[in-house]
Formats: structure tokens, C-alpha cells, sequence
């Protein structure tokens, strides 16, 4: 019988200040020119959008509403022009929000602002949001609802700048989902269903949406619900790792990028957050990853996540150093 994946303890860098009222997904904006001086964009499902520096300051506010996930794709080409593109699911009124980034890291609304998140009403909110680059370079933006609905919208823009969306295509989990993440280069889209596990779609739009589940709740990645968070560490043009959160027992999953010949995605292994320079971290719903150096404190990229257990009774977003997982899961990724 096979051994279970390794699981393992890591520590945080460094943490936010406290949001006032109830964070849930990180999305990181990279300073190309100067990396150190990267951002995190976090929701708070009671105000907006929270722009965080990499020592958890708070630099910029967007009281926009009950905004519950984010996405970014930078370099996006729309209407001829190269924008940096954010997308966030707003859950009063079911619409999807989009803005664009300066070059100093400061968010902007796009124009127009707000869209539907579908073309007919669905009873339950509006939940995740992913961001995809298709082949063809054209940007697309996913969200799905409480009730099990997953949306596909293209997103262009107009000689003036004006954005539309255009829908793809729908389809259906079985029940509540939350996370999503999109595969650029390998042309996946990746939902997590709270309490049923991990699914696997195809990008393109003109291919069935007939699901492949990676992982289920319950087995030795994902001991128990929920299923939240989904990100893609990548550590070339079609490997890396899928991460997720699991947040039942305060982990986080890693499953091979790349599918097997059978379809397969391994687990690899999974770790915790532990007591460090920062208190330890419970309940994660969002999360993201890059694997670009941010500095000397992250010299293998940063890993984002929601803490709704931050001391205090507050909740803030951690800031790992991906160099402790890759040594803490002898992932061999080089130093």
C-alpha cells in the first residue's frame, strides 16, 4: 500500500495589518521594473479592494463593495494595447468588476465598470473568479455561482478603450464552488467544489465541459472540507504545481501540473503554516502564488494566503516565501 503524500510545516515572512472586516483572495501584481515593490490585491467582502505592499502595508483602498474574489493577468492585449487586467466577483448584485493597473502598481475601474455575471438571473450569489489568457490571446474571465453554475465570458475592448464581455459558454458542478484558477498554457480551468473536490475543465469553449476530478474530499490531500482557494506555481512553461486549500484541517494541497497519460494529477504532499515571525494560519479561503523573485525575502517567488484566524479575533493575509516549501517538500527546485 502506498505511503500517504508528506505533510509539512512552513512559516510566514511577514503578515498585513488586520482588515477591518472579512478578507478572502489575494491576487499578486508584479513590478516588473522593480520586484521588490510588487503588490497583493485582497478583497474584503465587506468593503472592496485592499492594495498591500510587501511589508502588509496598506497603500491603496477601493470601497467597492462586497467584493468576495480577485484575479490578474498582466500584459493583457486589449484593443491593441497591453493592460494589466483585474477582475473580482461582487456578490450584491452578481456582476463581475473589472479595473486595470498603472504602472506604480495603482488600481483604476475600466470602463465600464461592472458587468453581469450571467445572461439570466441565478438564485445564489455570485462566489469565484478566474482570470485566462486563451491561445489565441484573447482574455477571459470565469466565474461561478453558490449554486453550482460556472460562467465563461471573453472579454475585448474598443479603439476608445471601452470593455464588453461575450459570452462563451455555461456549465455546472454538482455542488457550492468557490475557487478557480486557469491554466494558460496547458488551456485548463481548474473549480474547486467545497465539499466534493477538485475539478479539471477544458479551456477552450468549443470543447465539452465534461470535468475530470483530480482529488476528492476526504482523501489523504484532502482530509476534509472545504475546498477553497486554487493557484498555479509554475516552474516552467508546463510544469509546476496546482495548489489548493483545504481548509478543514488548515493546509494546503500540491498536485503535479502537468496530467499524466491517464489524466492523473498526483498529490505530492501538503503543509501548514506554523508559528514563526507571524502567528500561525487557520481557515484560508483565498490564495495565490507566483514563482518570479520578489527580492531577497523571496528569492522563489511569494505565496499569498487568507488568514481568518489572525490573533487578535482579526483576520489579514500572510506572506510565504515558496523557497520554505520547496525545501520543506524536497521539491528540488533550485535555490
Amino acid at each position: 500500500m502506498a505511503a500517504d503524500p508528506p505533510r509539512v510545516m512552513v512559516t510566514a515572512v511577514t503578515e498585513t495589518e488586520p482588515v477591518d472586516a472579512d478578507p478572502d483572495d489575494p491576487a499578486i501584481w508584479i513590478n516588473t521594473d522593480n520586484p521588490a515593490q510588487s503588490r497583493v490585491i485582497g478583497t474584503d467582502k465587506q468593503y472592496g479592494l485592499l492594495v498591500f505592499d510587501l511589508d502588509g502595508k496598506i497603500v491603496q483602498r477601493l470601497p467597492d463593495g462586497k467584493l468576495n474574489n480577485v484575479d490578474i493577468r498582466q500584459d493583457v492585449d486589449l484593443g491593441g494595447s497591453k493592460v494589466t487586467l483585474v477582475a473580482a466577483s461582487k456578490r450584491e448584485d452578481n456582476t463581475i468588476v473589472l479595473y486595470t493597473v498603472a504602472a506604480d502598481g495603482t488600481l483604476q475601474h475600466a470602463t465600464p465598470f461592472a458587468f453581469p455575471g450571467a445572461l439570466r438571473d441565478i438564485e445564489d450569489d455570485i462566489y469565484g473568479i478566474g482570470l485566462h489568457v486563451a491561445a489565441d490571446g484573447i482574455p477571459q474571465v470565469i466565474v461561478n455561482f453558490k449554486t453550482g453554475d460556472v460562467v465563461q465570458w471573453a472579454v475585448a475592448a474598443d479603439a476608445t478603450g471601452q470593455l464588453s464581455l461575450t459570452l462563451l459558454r455555461e456549465w455546472t458542478v454538482p455542488s457550492q464552488p468557490e475557487g478557480i484558477v486557469a491554466d494558460d498554457e496547458l488551456g485548463f480551468i481548474y473549480v474547486g467544489e467545497e465539499n466534493g473536490g477538485i475539478w479539471r475543465f477544458e479551456a477552450d469553449p468549443q470543447k465539452p465541459a465534461e470535468g475530470v476530478q483530480i482529488d476528492l474530499v476526504g482523501s489523504a490531500c484532502l482530509a476534509t472540507d472545504d475546498v477553497e482557494g486554487l493557484t498555479i506555481y509554475k516552474t516552467g512553461p508546463q510544469t509546476g504545481y496546482l495548489v489548493a486549500s483545504s481548509q478543514g484541517d488548515n493546509s494546503y494541497a500540491l498536485y503535479e501540473r502537468q496530467p499524466n497519460e491517464a489524466g492523473e494529477q498526483s498529490c505530492i504532499g501538503s503543509f501548514s503554516i506554523g508559528t514563526g515571525a507571524t502567528d500561525p494560519v487557520g481557515e484560508t479561503d483565498g490564495l495565490d502564488v507566483t514563482a518570479l523573485p520578489l527580492g531577497p525575502l523571496y528569492p522563489q517567488g511569494l505565496l499569498a494566503v487568507q488568514d481568518d484566524r489572525n490573533e487578535g479575533f482579526t483576520r489579514n493575509f500572510k506572506f510565504v516565501s515558496w523557497q520554505e516549501v520547496t525545501k520543506a517538500l524536497n521539491l528540488g527546485i533550485a535555490e
